[in-house]
C-alpha cells in the first residue's frame, strides 16, 4: 500500500514549530503507533479540525422551556 500525503490546501505553505511536555509526547508516539501514522500527521488533523470545522453547537430543539 503506498501512501502519500493530502494535498495541501492553497497555495502557501507555512511551517510551525510545536513544543510538547515529555509525557504528551510520548502519548503521541503511543497513539501514532497505535493509529499506523506519524506524529506530524496527528498534529496536523488536530489542527484541521480544530479550525475547518464548523462548531459545534447543541440543538435545543428537543428541550423544553
Amino acid at each position: 500500500m503506498v501512501k502519500s500525503r493530502q494535498p495541501i490546501v492553497g497555495k502557501n505553505k507555512v511551517s510551525i514549530r510545536v513544543l510538547f511536555s515529555e509525557a504528551d509526547y510520548e502519548e503521541l508516539v503511543k497513539l501514532a503507533e497505535r493509529e499506523r501514522t506519524d506524529i506530524g500527521s496527528l498534529v496536523r488533523r488536530a489542527v484541521a479540525l480544530q479550525y475547518s470545522l464548523p462548531p459545534y453547537h447543541k440543538t435545543t430543539a428537543n428541550t423544553a422551556t
